[in-house]
């Protein structure tokens, strides 16, 4: 069995959607979040669990850009445990505060009625 690098410690691997260039693809890549973090404590102590949230929500997003990937709502709800509605206000209280997320979205018209998967700065 491999062993775990010390800055692997806090992360899982997971599937996100591969981002190619001018859409995303349907094809998934093995990633790692960092799902537990040491200013997670600080963040949730000094400002509460929603703040917590925002912050995983923008740290996992941009992990994920990182890797080349996209993360689309169903995997933020998960990886967040959280609901559909509550991950819509988060992201949309970021955005308020200038942070742009990118997202998947896998089922957005265009404007010709033909639905694509497109990204999102939620």
């Amino acid at each position: 069995m491999k062993e775990l690098a010390l800055d692997d410690i806090g992360k899982i691997a997971y599937y996100a959607y591969v981002q190619t260039p001018p859409a995303p693809s349907l094809r998934k890549k093995k990633i790692l979040i960092t799902v537990v973090s040491a200013e997670d404590a600080d963040v949730l102590e000094g400002k509460g669990m929603a703040f917590l949230r925002r912050a995983r929500v923008l740290r996992f997003c941009q992990e994920a850009c990182d890797q080349g990937t996209l993360l689309a709502y169903d995997d933020l709800v998960h990886l967040l445990s959280t609901s559909l509605s509550t991950l819509k206000r988060d992201i949309r209280w970021l955005r308020k505060e200038g942070f742009s997320p990118l997202i998947y979205r896998k089922k957005q018209r265009s404007r010709l009625g033909k639905a694509d998967a497109t990204t999102s700065a939620a």
